[in-house]
């Protein structure tokens, strides 16, 4: 009872963060479509002991597979990994794995976040991964332009989704960041945050309704709905102006959230990059 209750105190009082207690995310950083990766995360717990909760949010399209839990309880809603431990190992630092297949209609940039939760005698602590940025490359094998209308039908099923287009050069001469959003019957608080290379300033192009706030030193950009759009889906658009010189011909990563209400929660789920013409994809 006293590790539940613990446990509780994570949940509605919140985590502090202990410079004793860490986590590394290492995983390839190069990955095809339609293979199988592993991932481990390597945990320093330090003296710490006590309950222990793993979290990594996994991204649409890729399946998790259990591999080494290190006597954690393994659970996967279809959003979030998770790795329980009653009782955190004694060792001061160790590490857990686990596979992830890879759907072959995946590509662009996705990402890994990790943290993991603590509760023990001496306070609740609450510890965040570095981000694992993966690069998707779909096999020779896979069609790229007969699947567009298939693909988009095949998101639409599957709820609320978001879909970044690869940012290209608009006619402006800036680089244009398109994002589809499915929000499917939605109707209240909504946002979309995004964080963004250095060096560029970023305005809005098509808000539809949305407030759009750009932080420079956090490079974050976010469209906030309090009342979504009636729309079921629907573009936001902004572009990204360089500080200095003129725009060079280099990857822009970029990696973003659709954050939502649903009852008296807040749900999120990763923005997915394609290299497809979203606004063509819609007019069909």
């Amino acid at each position: 009872m006293k590790y539940i209750s613990l446990f509780i105190m994570l949940l509605y009082a919140g985590a502090l963060t202990s410079q004793n207690v860490s986590l590394t995310i290492q995983g390839p950083e190069q990955v095809y479509s339609g293979s199988d990766i592993i991932v481990n995360i390597h945990i320093n717990k330090g003296n710490t002991e006590g309950f222990g909760r793993l979290t990594v949010k996994i991204p649409s399209g890729f399946e998790p597979i259990e591999k080494k839990s290190h006597n954690g309880k393994y659970e996967f809603d279809g959003e979030d990994l998770k790795i329980i431990w009653i009782k955190l190992p004694e060792d001061r630092g160790f590490a857990v794995s686990f596979g992830l297949k890879v759907a072959p209609n995946v590509e662009g940039y996705k990402v890994l976040r990790g943290e993991l939760s603590v509760g023990s005698s001496d306070g609740t602590f609450r510890a965040e991964a570095r981000p694992h940025i993966m690069t998707v490359t779909k096999t020779e094998n896979i069609a790229k332009t007969e699947q567009v209308v298939f693909e988009y039908s095949y998101i639409k099923k599957m709820g609320v989704s978001a879909i970044r287009q690869k940012p290209y050069l608009s006619d402006s001469g800036y680089a244009e960041v398109d994002v589809l959003l499915n929000k499917g019957d939605l109707s209240g608080f909504g946002k979309i945050e995004e964080t963004v290379p250095a060096g560029y300033t970023a305005e809005s192009e098509v808000s539809n309704g949305a407030i759009f706030v750009f932080n420079k030193t956090n490079r974050t950009i976010k469209f906030l709905w309090m009342n979504l759009p009636e729309e079921q889906h629907f573009i936001v658009s902004y572009l990204l102006k360089p500080d200095e010189g003129s725009l060079d011909d280099i990857p822009f990563i970029i990696t973003g959230q659709f954050m939502y209400a649903e009852g008296s929660t807040t749900k999120t789920v990763e923005i997915n990059e394609r290299n497809i013409n979203l606004k063509e994809m819609m007019e069909k």
